[in-house]
């Protein structure tokens, strides 16, 4: 079992990968130097609270998915076009899902 701290860098580290980010790239939307980044991903130190709320913001999740307390699922924001198909009737729903899968064919 790994302790909050590893699980925070690693959840860090995953988060900034899956966004496709550098460690630059996500200290400049956080307002935090690439170097703290870099500490925080090894497990050298430990982030602020204000820090901890700047990376979340970053990076488009709750404080929860990086301390592993959600998953990044849990916190996904869902746009409010798909909440609305989710209430359509079964034809409707079919529609949007054939379109939806024909739009994403080539995403990975």
């Amino acid at each position: 079992m790994s302790s909050p701290s590893q699980t925070f860098s690693a959840n860090l580290q995953s988060l900034r990968e899956l966004r496709g980010l550098t460690q630059a790239e996500l200290g400049r939307r956080a307002g935090i130097a690439a170097a703290s980044i870099s500490h925080f991903e090894t497990g050298q130190r430990a982030p602020s609270l204000e820090s901890l709320v700047k990376l979340a913001d970053a990076l488009d999740v709750s404080v929860d998915v990086l301390l592993g307390r959600a998953t990044i699922e849990a916190s996904a924001q869902v746009d409010p076009v798909f909440l609305r198909a989710s209430k359509a009737d079964a034809q409707t729903l079919a529609t949007v899902r054939r379109v939806m899968a024909a739009l994403l064919a080539d995403v990975k």
